[in-house]
């Protein structure tokens, strides 16, 4: 009978160590985590990131994106996910994008942008000068360059996916609707990104200094 309680309490301190792990990786997966960012909050924001001045189109994007992504980390992922909503409901990569980059009062047709291959909807976004393409095998070039160039926010264009490339000026992070597990918007170092890594054709838009998205 002890052996039984002594396997029982090896399981349970597995479970709650696992439960931890995941606690500190995803801690936006938390269920209390949309109780700060709900969707009554994320309405608010977006309502007034549209005062923030674009005198300066660089700070002004990025500053406009961090006021606004956290609300939707955790939201489920699904592959016909169309949610406007953080929080509520599933969205997929495309959808993801071209949600928050209306929410930053950009007025875009996010439905048709959505659904365009990636490379096609940064090039509707971003000025052809703002855009590099890099294969598989220049991802410590690619990695490299992105984090010499300090807080920028860059959309990013996979083999299948697309998401956002963002410098805090600390570090370079991958923000995205993920296919893979957790099955949600997720937000992770660039280094460990496997889906970025992994991807045979990269195209890296440089939206924070676009002067195309401003005629949207």
């Amino acid at each position: 009978m002890k052996a039984v309680f002594k396997v029982i309490g090896v399981l349970l301190l597995v479970v709650i160590g696992i439960g931890v792990y995941f606690l500190i990786q995803y801690p936006y997966l938390a269920p209390w985590y949309h109780k700060k960012y709900n969707a009554e909050a994320y309405q608010d924001e977006v309502s007034t990131v549209a005062s923030i001045s674009f005198t300066d189109t660089e700070t002004c994007l990025v500053s406009r994106f961090e006021r606004l992504y956290p609300y939707w980390l955790g939201t489920s992922y699904n592959f016909n996910g169309i949610t406007e909503v953080p929080g509520e409901g599933a969205i997929a990569c495309g959808y993801f994008v071209t949600t928050l980059v209306r929410d930053m009062h950009f007025d875009i047709p996010r439905i048709q942008l959505a659904q365009m291959a990636s490379e096609e909807m940064i090039t509707a976004l971003v000025d052809s000068t703002k855009i590099k393409r890099y294969n598989k095998s220049d991802n410590a070039t690619m990695l490299s360059y992105l984090e010499s160039q300090g807080s920028r926010l860059y959309l990013v264009g996979l083999d299948n996916h697309t998401g956002f490339l963002y410098h805090d000026g600390a570090d370079l992070w991958m923000i995205h609707s993920s296919g893979r597990f957790p099955y949600a918007v997720i937000k992770e170092k660039a280094r460990d990104s496997k889906v970025l890594l992994e991807s045979n054709y990269k195209v890296v838009g440089n939206i924070s200094e676009s002067r195309l998205i401003w005629e949207f």
